[in-house]
Formats: structure tokens, sequence, C-alpha cells
């Protein structure tokens, strides 16, 4: 059960991911490799990194080589889909896409880390790893500084806060898809409700910046 629930959370982590990295290229004068490449390390950087650290063999992406086929197909038809959209709107598309997978892959990776053997905290930031990690990649590949360093708003924190909910549903018998689920709701509804309402970390905003 737990097998098949998260291929199927995963997917929908990858696919918004990988669109999180095209939507990123855009505008950066980035070739269709690069393109591709952008996408496939938004969409399956967080998960690798996870399965060198709990030893996860064979790594997500070539056990499900179909994936790495979705990305390569999204990459080739995103510059027509792209002009059809004005910015604000790919703007915006981005930020869901991106809290999107964030949220999947937080929460399906602390479920990955739990049952792994990995103790609860350790689970929880390999959950944080696993969704911030892909993007974290993507930031650096395209030289600005990454999101989850630099925005003030709650991303890697909505993300721990999530993870530990699967936690404490986890703890309670709670079924694999309801924590699955209603964890990934939190992660997504506090990075938008945030990003929505302009609430920031105002206590590092005034300690960091000038």
């Amino acid at each position: 059960m737990q097998s098949s629930l998260l291929v199927f959370t995963d997917f929908i982590g990858i696919v918004a991911f990988a669109l999180a990295g095209i939507l990123a290229a855009q505008g950066k004068k980035v070739d269709p490799v690069g393109v591709f490449v952008i996408a496939f390390v938004t969409a399956f950087g967080g998960g690798m990194v996870r399965d060198l650290i709990i030893n996860n063999r064979p790594m997500y992406w070539i056990a499900h080589q179909e994936y790495v086929w979705i990305t390569l197909f999204m990459a080739a038809v995103a510059p027509t889909l792209i002009r059809r959209f004005r910015d604000k709107t790919l703007h915006t598309l981005f930020v869901w896409c991106d809290a999107v997978g964030l949220g999947f892959f937080a929460a399906g990776g602390t479920s990955v880390s739990l049952s792994a053997g990995l103790p609860f905290l350790p689970a929880v930031l390999m959950g944080v790893c696993t969704g911030v990690f892909g993007g974290l990649l993507r930031d650096v590949f395209l030289t600005r500084l990454p999101m989850v360093m630099s925005d003030r708003q709650p991303y890697a924190s909505a993300a721990f806060i999530g993870s530990w909910s699967y936690i404490g549903m986890h703890l309670l018998g709670i079924s694999e898809f309801v924590a699955l689920i209603v964890s990934t709701f939190l992660i997504v509804g506090i990075r938008m409700l945030c990003w929505y309402k302009k609430w920031e970390i105002v206590r590092y905003r005034a300690n960091f910046t000038k």
C-alpha cells in the first residue's frame, strides 16, 4: 500500500517540480538541453540526495525511468506553452508548482526515511532535504541565491512543520494515505498562505538585511 501510494505522490511532486524548474529557466537564455537539466535536477535532486544518504538503491529516477521521459517531454513542449501566458501568470504558476512539489516531496521523503529505519528527527530533516534540495540545485545552476536560503516567507520551515505533522499522525496510527495528504496540504497551505498574505519571518528580515 505504501509503495503504490508513494509512487502516486512522487509522480505529482515530480511533475510539479519539473514544471517549476522549466518556469524558473524561462527568460534565462538557457538552451533546450539546459532546460531539461534544470527540470531534471529540480524534480530529482532532492530524491537523489535522500537515496544516497539512506542507501536506497536503485535511485528513484533509475527505478522509474518513465518519470525521466515525462520530464524530457515537458522540457520539449515548454516553450510553446510558456508563450501563451503573461509573466505575472507564469510567476504565480511557478510559486504554486514549487509549493506543491515541496509539499509532496517533504511528506514522501519523511515517509521513506521512516521506513528506512531513521529516528524521527533525522527522518524529518531528510524529508525537508528531499523537498528543498532540488530547488537549491536549480537556483545554483541558474546562478542565483537559492530560494531556500533567501526567501523570507516560510519555505523550508513549512516543510519542517508539515513533516512533523506526518510523524504525529504516524504515531497516532492514522492511515498512510491520510497522513501523506494532510501533511502535504499543510505544507502547501502554509507556503501559499504566507505568499498571498506576504507574511515574512520579520526577525530574520530585520537582522540579516539592510
